[in-house]
């Protein structure tokens, strides 16, 4: 069973009014920094990330059970929903019941696959694909109209590997 069509919706309304993440953006933290990001539901320690590494994502104790992300071109990919609404070989990253007691998810931006949320398309499909800023979107109900309900992290995502970068 899919959710309604409203929640990329909603992840492109919030993104262009400037719903943020608590945590820096920056890659050194100060201490106000981690103080606000460890009081969000959901942050990212380090806001860059290159193709083929890895981050991890981090929960407050007490969380959200539905977890997306919205890639640079504003297209909405599921990764944490409840098992019971898996359909053909789409699959969660975690299913619901399970992420409510994680509080930290490594994230491969060279394997990552999850539901693109596209009508027909019955299999998860790559999430980095592009450079830009992946947003993730942490909420127990992700097609709300109360942006406030949702907690939000951004992560800068450089499609190319980091020793090409490092060597210009």
């Amino acid at each position: 069973m899919k959710l309604i069509l409203a929640v990329p919706a909603l992840c492109l309304l919030a993104s262009a009014i400037g719903i943020h993440s608590k945590n820096s953006l920056s890659n050194s933290k100060t201490d106000a920094d981690i103080a606000v990001s460890e009081s969000s539901a959901i942050w990212v320690e380090h806001a860059e990330c290159y193709r083929n590494e890895s981050f991890n994502l981090h929960f407050s104790e007490s969380h959200a059970s539905t977890l997306g992300v919205v890639d640079p071109d504003g297209k909405f990919f599921y990764l944490v929903f409840p098992k019971a609404c898996t359909l053909g070989e789409l699959k969660p990253l975690v299913c619901s019941e399970e992420f409510e007691g994680i509080r930290q998810l490594s994230i491969s931006t060279a394997s990552l696959t999850a539901d693109p949320y596209t009508y027909g398309v019955l299999e998860n499909q790559p999430v980095f694909t592009k450079t830009g800023i992946y947003r993730f979107i942490l909420g127990d109900n992700l097609h709300v109209d109360d942006e406030f309900a949702l907690s939000i992290a951004e992560i800068t995502y450089i499609h190319r590997d980091r020793t090409t970068v490092e060597r210009s």
